[in-house]
This record gives structure tokens, C-alpha cells and sequence, in this order.
């Protein structure tokens, strides 16, 4: 399964427990958030002013 824009932050931690270690790379602390089921990883990457296209490659990456 591929991780998308449109996916939620929770949705892709669940894909893998190498997502987490993605998202701590960024800074981000995606588990403990509570805005982690209802946010999509454009909104998680916007709302932190990072690129989407290279976390998504990122997280992707980490699925492999």
C-alpha cells in the first residue's frame, strides 16, 4: 500500500512501525499528537512547513 497525500497520519503509522521513525526524523511526534487520526500527511507537511513531495518519498521509502 502506498502512502498519498490524502492519507491521515495515523492510517500511515499503522502501515508500519518505520513510519514513526520518518516522522521523528521531520521532528514530528505524529503518535502523541492528537490531531494524528484526522490530519493527512499534506496537512501534517503544510502545518510544519515542509515539502510533501519529499516526506511522502520519505515515508514511501520506509515501506519498502
Amino acid at each position: 500500500m502506498k502512502i498519498t497525500k490524502n492519507t491521515r497520519a495515523l492510517d500511515a503509522i499503522r502501515m508500519s512501525g518505520k513510519i514513526i521513525k520518518v516522522f521523528e526524523g521531520y521532528g514530528l511526534y505524529c503518535p502523541a499528537c492528537k490531531g494524528a487520526g484526522e490530519e493527512t500527511i499534506e496537512k501534517v507537511a503544510v502545518n510544519n512547513g515542509l515539502d510533501v513531495k519529499k516526506l511522502l518519498q520519505d515515508l514511501n521509502s520506509a515501506l519498502e
